[in-house]
């Protein structure tokens, strides 16, 4: 029984130690490209966000047929954030040729990833300087 014990701690120990201490997180791009931060929020979110520009978003791998959120948080990158000075939340392919899922006044927007296996996670808020009490993030859902 304590052999039994001790090999399922030291089981536990070496996962433990096997997964990575820090989560990898998309950049953040501003407008049209013309920002890009690294930063990174809690809870595996991008942020928080500049400021001076309306839309901001990230652009992540996904799982094609999966269930996904894509979520506006608040700073910290943990809590949704507050969707009253979020216009609207967009999924679309990364090259922009198509919309995924989109919805107004919200905080985050189901989906479905596409086949190409990759999407781009966009907020767009009411005011141009909105952007520093936020952080994106995709989740599967």
């Amino acid at each position: 029984m304590r052999f039994s014990a001790i090999l399922g701690l030291a089981a536990s120990i070496g996962l433990a130690l096997a997964v990575p201490s820090s989560i990898e997180v998309p950049n953040v791009h501003g407008g049209n490209e013309d920002i890009v931060l690294t930063s990174q929020s809690g809870c595996g979110s991008s942020g928080p966000l500049g400021s001076g520009h309306y839309v901001w978003y990230i652009v992540v791998g996904c799982t094609p047929g999966d269930n996904y959120t894509c979520e506006v948080t608040d700073s910290t990158g943990c809590l949704p954030g507050n969707a009253k000075h979020i216009g609207s939340v967009e999924v679309d392919d990364p090259n922009d040729t198509f919309q995924i899922a989109s919805k107004k006044n919200t905080n985050q927007v189901p989906f479905v990833c596409p086949s190409i296996g990759q999407v781009r996670c966009q907020a767009n808020f009411n005011d141009s300087d909105d952007g520093p009490g936020y952080s994106l993030r995709v989740f599967a859902s």
